[in-house]
């Protein structure tokens, strides 16, 4: 526990945050017009026309202090997810169904992505044909696991692939990773101030203190 701590490296936005700090927070609204202090992309959303405008949709796993918001995968297959335990314990594997997990009762975090470290697992988890365009170079955030530091990693990083975005969370001394939703809807807010903004609709963004 304990403050953020946050610093640049070349062209990488870098957030170190202790595990039980972290949350998911539902916003539904422009990534420009959310007014929390620190804020980052969550796992992959779209958004569809209503009556009053537009509404997120979550396309992954979010567990926030404990409490399942969405359980579902966009292609039906086991993603790559990253999942803090309630005792600090930090896990990151493929998962299909949350719910089945054997430690479900003990999630305090949870949020899914597709698997870079320490495999990039495109195909495994459904993101191939018209889906393989998430390899694409474009501004990227990642999430990964550093059990030297014990903290969690968020690294946004401009106009990169995921083969390089995989070696910036190596880099930063993760042994385990994803990546989150990219390209237009990349969105890093620190201390008040946009790193990376968007008008895009997002469903929910990761935060910390």
């Amino acid at each position: 526990m304990g403050k953020a701590k946050y610093y640049k490296i070349s062209k990488t936005h870098v957030v170190e945050v202790s595990p039980l700090d972290i949350r998911i927070s539902v916003q539904d609204k422009p990534g420009n017009m959310i007014g929390l202090k620190n804020l980052v992309t969550s796992g992959y959303q779209t958004w569809e026309k209503v009556a009053n405008g537009l509404r997120g949709i979550p396309l992954g796993i979010l567990i926030s202090e404990g409490t399942l918001l969405s359980n579902r995968q966009p292609h039906k297959l086991p993603a790559g997810t990253l999942i803090v335990y309630r005792n600090g314990e930090v896990e990151v594997k493929p998962v299909l169904d949350i719910t089945q997990e054997e430690r479900f009762d003990e999630i305090y975090f949870a949020v899914s992505g597709c698997s870079v470290l320490p495999d990039i697992r495109m195909k495994q988890e459904g993101f191939s044909g018209k889906f393989a365009d998430i390899a694409r170079r474009c501004s990227r955030p990642l999430i990964g696991y550093n059990p030297q530091k014990d903290k969690l990693i968020i690294a946004v990083r401009p106009d990169t692939g995921i083969s390089r975005g995989r070696q910036s969370l190596a880099n930063l001394g993760c042994k385990a990773g994803i990546t989150l939703d990219a390209g237009g809807s990349t969105v890093l807010k620190v201390d008040g101030r946009y790193k990376f903004s968007t008008s895009r609709q997002l469903y929910a963004v990761i935060t910390w203190s």
